[in-house]
């Protein structure tokens, strides 16, 4: 391996619990190109990217189409319903309910993590048999819920079918993308007329001729009557498959017995062939799961950024049948598509009691450019140097050194999406809790070593502390995915940043510094604005990073 010259010191991995160099033990191995396996996997990876990027692609919404049926509410100021207004809606919504269980030919009720302490959803999770499979009702743990439990072994979902869907907690289409979770099965069931969504105080519900949502609703009534009106319909199904529901009900509400530390990783062989950097990261985090479900008193936890590469990796956990083994925050992130948070959650789990002076075991993955823009590792070395929490934990950095997703969504390499951080990766890993991974055998000796060092410590044999593993060559490649930006040209949006933004720089000599972030969110707007329309003549991006 060459020195890096920005370092000035040779590459060097993490030092063994015997004190020896790991990627000592690889040099003479070698990373073999990708076989047909391999080859395979790698183009299912880029296809998972693509779809997600093709989730990401902004959609206009058409000036002639009237805004009808459950559609978002922009509060211009604080609106909170009075006591009367929430017994009015808390009774319409109640009784449309009803009716709607009553007709229905049948009934899948969904019960999100944020729903959990619910007495009535556990009632209603506790009367439900899986032995049966007859009964007109079916109740399941919702994907995301599940996903903050330890699996190595999927639980089974069923499709709802033409059933009426009733979603208990908070669903959302970044986290429902990243779970792979009912994916297609709300938008039927919405244009079906079919689809009860109960979420924060607010009801999704048929109502007349079309889907509509109400506010300032009574949750806990509504649950009341969901869980009334199913149990008089009569039997209620477990919706993961016959005898399953113990178990899943002792993860999320007790304490299961423990057992054994699973074997820690050992890897042989050359790498590449069949195997991809994924396919090592998702045998770490099926080892994890084995871990909670040895230690299930002890928090395992990970937590998930939003970006491509990231995306990808939760995307083949979940093929794999593993669980994220997440919490109710990380879903929550992953709920909100928020860029960096972890690096948040991060500060609290190393600095907030009780969680920075309890036992566990942390992970967080996150892309360069996320990490940059909230200064995750000025942050993470702060933290080594000034801290002494009780926990293990891994910071993961995924360098490819681009902003990913924005550049497929605007067909073209701007440059600045690339992130210039090489160097700085390069001096930071003389950090001796700073390690650089390469390529797959070194990605893969650390990854072992992790293990290793997560057996020890849970064993009393080894410390805690802060470590940051920065992870290379899992670059993704993709077509360009703009999808039909003829109504971003026309829309009112665009209309919008033409007629403010023209005036603005009305009669300026200079291009006004337009600052950003090159979020998802927003980049194809801006990306036509200033390449296409005169007023974006008039100013010069400055990507924010």
């Amino acid at each position: 391996m060459a020195a890096n010259g920005a370092a000035g010191q040779k590459h060097q991995g993490f030092a063994d619990l015997d004190g020896i160099d790991i990627f000592d033990k690889v040099k003479d191995k070698k990373v073999k190109a990708a076989d047909k396996a391999g080859e395979a996997k790698h183009h299912a990876l880029q296809e998972m990217a693509l779809q997600i990027a093709n989730e990401l692609v902004k959609q206009a919404a058409p000036e002639d189409k009237p805004f009808v049926g459950a559609q978002p509410m922009l509060l211009k100021k604080p609106s909170i319903a009075t006591p009367e207004e929430t017994e009015r809606v808390t009774l319409v919504t109640c009784k449309t309910v009803q009716r709607l269980i009553k007709d229905a030919k049948a009934v899948h009720v969904f019960v999100g993590q944020d729903a959990r302490h619910s007495l009535d959803a556990k009632q209603l999770l506790d009367c439900a048999v899986d032995h049966d499979n007859k009964a007109p009702t079916t109740v399941s743990m919702a994907s995301d819920w599940l996903h903050t439990l330890p699996f190595t072994t999927a639980p089974k979902h069923f499709d709802t079918g033409d059933r009426l869907l009733i979603y208990i907690g908070t669903p959302g289409k970044y986290l429902s993308m990243c779970i792979k979770s009912y994916r297609g099965e709300f938008d039927k069931a919405y244009k079906a007329d079919r689809l009860v969504i109960l979420c924060k105080g607010v009801c999704m519900l048929p109502l007349g001729t079309q889907e509509q949502n109400i506010f300032g609703l009574d949750q806990d009534a509504v649950v009341k009557t969901i869980v009334a009106a199913v149990r008089s319909k009569g039997g209620v199904d477990w919706g993961h498959g016959t005898g399953t529901r113990a178990a899943l009900l002792q993860k999320a509400f007790g304490y299961p017995e423990g057992h054994a530390l699973p074997k820690t990783l050992t890897y042989s062989g050359d790498a590449g062939g069949d195997s991809t950097p994924f396919d090592y990261l998702v045998s770490y985090v099926k080892y994890l799961n084995e871990v909670k479900l040895a230690k299930p008193t002890i928090p395992v936890t990970n937590w998930f950024d939003t970006g491509l590469l990231v995306s990808v990796l939760q995307g083949c956990i979940v093929n794999a049948g593993t669980s994220l083994l997440t919490d109710g925050d990380g879903l929550a992130m992953l709920r909100d598509a928020s860029i960096g948070h972890i690096i948040s959650k991060l500060n609290q789990m190393l600095c907030v009691e009780p969680f920075n002076t309890t036992k566990g075991v942390y992970n967080f993955f996150i892309g360069d450019g996320a990490c940059r823009l909230n200064g995750g590792v000025e942050l993470a070395l702060h933290l080594i140097e000034g801290k002494k929490p009780a926990s293990l934990t891994t910071l993961f950095i995924f360098n490819n050194h681009k902003w990913a997703i924005e550049d497929n969504l605007v067909a073209g390499t701007e440059k600045e999406h690339v992130l210039h951080n090489k160097d700085f990766y390069d001096l930071v890993q003389n950090h001796d809790q700073v390690c650089i991974c390469e390529n797959e055998l070194e990605l893969r000796e650390t990854l072992a070593l992790l293990s290793r060092r997560t057996d020890a410590y849970l064993q009393g044999k080894g410390s805690p502390g802060l470590s940051i593993v920065v992870v290379r060559g899992m670059d993704i490649e993709l077509p360009p995915v703009i999808g039909d930006i003829g109504p971003i040209r026309k829309s009112v949006e665009m209309k919008f940043m033409r007629d403010v933004l023209g005036k603005f720089s009305a009669g300026c000599q200079h291009k006004i510094p337009l600052y950003g972030c090159s979020a998802f969110e927003y980049i194809q707007y801006l990306h036509i604005f200033m390449e296409e329309m005169p007023e974006g003549q008039n100013y010069q991006y400055v990507c924010g990073r």
